[in-house]
């Protein structure tokens, strides 16, 4: 009887700290951003979709995933939110984040908005930067960048600008996702936030792109993983020699969807368990670097911020008080 009271109580505690764990999946749709993430507290949420529904669907069923409690579109580019538009069809979707930057160029942006405002019982949010979203009471989700005003853009680097940026924080770890913000955004970032965007993890911005990822925010983050959702044979040469050269020389092990979806654990805070906890780096015979094409240029990161970009414009009333490593 003893021993059959032991077992139980070593499962459910077992149980439990499975479900304490925070689980993020940097899955593989090709050229594309989809981040998927599973709270400690049983919920969920979907970072972008990729740039159709195939594979994000066929991630989402094989995971058994029937809800999702939140989607989030960092911006209006097709490569990050034509799979959200299958996800809004196939998918109980609780709630929606989003920016109000109107990509003038397109218009699935729209269509998927139109599917998000006939969803049953979910509801929109435009979150300012700096706002903290309560999504779990054990994990820090915070705002850094978003255009929470309405702004109409065609210049494709404003758009990756408007990019809403999010980090995560949970059990001593910091996870930053950057969509495809560029190096302005980094700068400014760096100003409001300052060691508030230490991350042992970096969802590497842009693909790889040689117009983010400078080596000043790079020694400001502190990467200890940065991962690259990108596809092989790109016409964009993502990800650049530049960029891969300043995430290397800042330390970081760089891990590539090429290699198929990535995903990595936050353990459960245990007593007489080391703070901040180690990462659980799953796939690890995934990691091998890949194969890109070269495509150096000479390329300086820019140091000012442009006054007439309506992201930072929108990002430089904002600031940080409280920039501790949290």
């Amino acid at each position: 009887m003893f021993k059959r009271v032991l077992f139980t109580a070593l499962f459910l505690f077992s149980a439990s700290n499975l479900r304490a764990q925070l689980n993020v999946y940097i899955v593989n749709v090709g050229q594309g951003d989809a981040i998927y993430v599973e709270f400690p507290n049983g919920t969920n949420a979907l970072v972008d979709g990729g740039p159709s529904g195939e594979l994000i669907y066929k991630f989402l069923k094989e995971k058994g995933v029937t809800k999702i409690d939140r989607v989030l579109l960092t911006h209006p580019h097709s490569d990050h939110y034509r799979g959200l538009k299958k996800v809004f069809s196939s998918f109980d979707v609780k709630s929606f984040y989003d920016t109000k930057a109107e990509n003038r160029d397109a218009v699935g942006d729209n269509n998927l908005r139109e599917l998000a405002a006939l969803e049953p019982d979910c509801k929109t949010y435009f979150p300012e930067p700096a706002t903290e979203l309560k999504w779990d009471s054990q994990v820090t989700v915070k705002v850094l960048n978003s255009c929470f005003e309405p702004v109409i853009i065609h210049d494709n680097d404003e758009n990756n600008n408007c990019s809403m940026v999010i980090r995560l924080y949970y059990n001593g770890n910091g996870i930053l996702l950057m969509g495809d913000s560029e190096a302005t955004v980094e700068n400014a970032m760096m100003r409001i936030y300052k060691s508030g965007l230490r991350s042992s993890i970096l969802k590497v911005s842009h693909h790889g792109s040689r117009y983010s990822s400078t080596a000043p925010f790079l020694a400001r983050v502190q990467p200890k993983y940065a991962y690259i959702s990108v596809g092989l044979g790109n016409v964009y040469g993502h990800p650049h020699k530049e960029a891969l050269d300043r995430i290397r020389a800042a330390g970081a092990k760089i891990l590539f969807t090429t290699a198929g979806t990535q995903s990595f654990t936050i353990p459960a805070p245990a007593k007489g368990m080391p703070f901040p906890a180690e990462p659980i780096i799953n796939n690890v015979n995934m990691t091998a670097d890949q194969k890109f094409e070269d495509m150096t240029l000479t390329w300086t990161p820019p140091v000012s911020m442009d006054s007439n970009s309506p992201a930072l414009n929108q990002l430089a009333d904002f600031s940080a008080p409280d920039n501790a490593v949290k």
